[in-house]
């Protein structure tokens, strides 16, 4: 027996040291993916820092549409083609990825200092070990969950080092090409450079990466050519940024083109080809501020009022978002969207084309404390139907959550056929034509007004006020058959909400409401409960499912009561919203299904990831960043069960989902959204 055995040792035992050993290439992928754990972040927070960027931006073909491209407005319709800058900004880390910057110095040729492709900032920091590289895209070959979407090459160098080139499995705009240098102890990238094509910048990008503690996880150098092709025009760029740096710059000088200053904290001379160039601006600059200290100008240039107001103050405002800043210290801030702009258009089935129309104002009073308002209006050309919300809030203690806000509404159409039935069982004429009196269409008024505090950050308490004023869409008619012109309800609410796992967990919300007849002119009396449920589960690679289940009844109804309006069908309980504007809803759906039930029982999921089932599709797949499976269930008076499926994807110009909903067993319908990508992310 024992010479059995030790024959099948002899045997065995070279297998199980030929199984134990690891290949050198998968050992090195081990480190790369490992070694952001092993960096040192505690002395991040905090950390002051200087940067250094310089541009050129060059347009070698040009027509009317760069005009609407945002950011680009102002170089769009000048003589000029070429265009350069440098400027320099102090950087307060508050933790990776969490960056405070404020301009110092800045040199540009752009008219009125304006800033441009200022979307192509986010590419000059990449955070390389993490799952995405710039603002939530581009899944990074150094991170181990985006391991299935890159074949990679090794070459062990003689110093030490390994040479690592990348490809894509599948030519998809969210994966990069290129390669790295990697010292092969620690798995540290020394330096990389890849190329790609997001969101119409085609670029490559070259960056030398720091030597130890956690400045190793960032780059001190950066080098960018882009290329932007837009209905024919061409648009080409060089960035390089210097970080890291340590020059101290007083901060009055805000923003100023300081000569002398931007001498000093210039990390390398200008290139030949943007030195002349600055030179030029500075000089004019300077003449100008000598002239106007002197107050010696015998004659002011004759303005062109047509060139001024039509191109660049209406034109300007028509195709570009408005900013600005007011208040001594710059703590007011405004917001106001371009007037013709395709993002602010959207297309459904049931509601036709709507245009949308966005203005948002702020005010910081301190780092705990701010005040905010916005106005959203928009028309949906099928129903000629104008609305409107204000939401204002003011934020009196951040770090608790605790805010007063009120949020108005005006112009929504709701639906309630109760009425209708009513005037019908009541009348005798049979011939009338009661579609065209519009007896079941309403326009409503809603107004709440409450107060947030988070207990912790596992509970919120929230009370308030609902009104609602619901008018008749045909008043007239309603006066024919004797019905009220309003139907008016004011009721005290609560919520409470509950985070079992704190912020990035899910969320349960307990709504309450109550309307009493005669309190504040109310003629509506009724007590509602609703419970819901929500949770985006993020998985690796930007995958992530969104989750909700609900329960909504009314348990007091005095009199006929006509607008059963749950919450939870109109508001979002997500803290900082769902990834897209369609799930947790229902979209074949007309709301008059669940607004006059008595109850509900809901659930909605909803799967995406950003290379699911299209992105594999040759050329056409390219294009697509993000898909999603939609799943969404409804239990109401009637309904046992209302079932809709959808699919949708979303690339760098559409938004596109198709829906198919199932009544009771039986197939319903199918229906096509669609919502303006384009620039949403400049």
């Amino acid at each position: 027996m024992r010479y059995i055995f030790v024959t099948l040792m002899a045997i065995l035992l070279p297998f199980a040291g030929a199984t134990a050993k690891v290949r050198p290439d998968t050992m090195m992928l081990h480190k790369i993916y490992s070694f952001a754990s092993t960096v040192d972040t505690t002395g991040l927070q905090g950390t002051r820092t200087y940067a250094y960027h310089r541009f050129e931006i060059s347009i070698p073909k040009r027509n009317i549409t760069l005009m609407a491209v945002p950011t680009m407005y102002g170089i769009a319709n000048r003589e000029a083609r070429t265009f350069v800058g440098e400027f320099y900004d102090r950087v307060d880390i508050e933790g990776y990825g969490k960056l405070k910057t404020q301009r110092l110095l800045e040199i540009n040729t752009i008219p009125h200092r304006r800033r441009t492709l200022t979307t192509l900032q986010k590419y000059l920091m990449p955070e390389i070990y993490d799952v995405t590289m710039i603002s939530g895209n581009l899944l990074s070959p150094f991170h181990r969950g985006n391991k299935k979407f890159y074949k990679m090459k090794f070459a062990f160098m003689l110093d030490g080092t390994v040479k690592i080139t990348f490809k894509p499995t599948i030519n998809n705009t969210q994966l990069v090409e290129g390669s790295a240098l990697v010292d092969y102890e620690t798995g540290r990238v020394i330096s990389t450079e890849f190329k790609g094509e997001y969101d119409m910048i085609h670029f490559h990008l070259q960056m030398n990466m720091g030597d130890t503690g956690f400045k190793a996880a960032l780059p001190v150098d950066c080098q960018l050519d882009g290329q932007f092709n837009f209905m024919g025009s061409k648009t080409t760029c060089k960035y390089h940024a210097f970080y890291d740096l340590n020059t101290e710059v007083p901060d009055s000088l805000n923003r100023s083109y300081d000569r002398e200053w931007m001498e000093k904290v210039r990390p390398e001379p200008l290139p030949d080809n943007i030195k002349p160039l600055v030179d030029e601006y500075l000089a004019k600059q300077e003449q100008k501020d000598r002239e106007r200290q002197a107050d010696t100008i015998p004659h002011p240039k004759k303005v062109n009022m047509a060139k001024t107001i039509f191109w660049d103050i209406l034109g300007d405002h028509l195709l570009n978002r408005t900013r600005g800043t007011f208040g001594s210290k710059d703590q007011g801030q405004f917001r106001i969207g371009p007037i013709l702009n395709p993002l602010y258009l959207d297309y459904s089935q049931r509601k036709g084309i709507t245009y949308k129309f966005d203005i948002r104002a702020s005010y910081n009073f301190t780092p705990n404390r701010d005040f905010t308002i916005r106005f959203k209006s928009g028309y949906r050309f099928k129903l000629k139907q104008l609305y409107f919300n204000i939401p204002i809030r003011f934020n009196y203690n951040k770090r608790r959550h605790a805010f007063f806000a009120i949020d108005i509404n005006d112009g929504q159409r709701i639906y309630s056929s109760e009425i209708l039935n009513e005037v019908k069982d009541e009348t005798v004429v049979d011939t009338m034509q009661w579609d065209k009196l519009q007896l079941d269409y309403f326009r409503d008024t809603y107004m709440k007004v409450y107060n947030n505090y988070d207990i912790s950050d596992y509970w919120s308490f929230e009370v308030g006020f609902t009104f609602h004023n619901r008018r008749p869409v045909n008043p007239a008619a309603f006066e024919l058959f004797g019905k009220p012109k309003y139907y008016r309800s004011a009721a005290p609410r609560m919520e409470w909400q509950y985070r079992p796992w704190g912020w990035e967990g899910p969320v349960f919300t307990l709504d309450y409401e109550r309307s009493f007849n005669k309190f504040m002119k109310s003629n509506t009396s009724y007590e509602r409960w609703e419970i819901d449920g929500s949770y985006i589960h993020r998985m690796k690679s930007l995958s992530s499912f969104s989750m909700r289940l609900g329960a909504g009844l009314y348990t007091v109804k005095e009199g006929r009561q006509y607008f059963l309006d749950f919450t939870n069908f109109r508001e979002n309980n997500i803290p900082g919203g769902w990834n897209d504007d369609w799930s947790g809803e229902f979209e074949l759906l007309r709301s008059s299904w669940y607004n006059s039930s008595k109850y509900y029982v809901r659930s909605n999921v909803t799967y995406e990831s950003p290379l699911l089932l299209s992105s594999w599709i040759p050329w056409a797949g390219h294009f697509i960043e993000m898909e999603r499976i939609y799943f969404s269930l409804l239990s109401v008076t009637n309904l046992h069960p209302y079932v809709e499926c959808g699919y949708g994807f979303t690339t760098r110009w559409l938004s596109v989902g198709s829906f198919v909903s199932n009544k009771n067993g039986k197939f319903d319908g199918i229906g096509f959204k669609f919502g303006f990508e384009l620039f949403r992310k400049w």
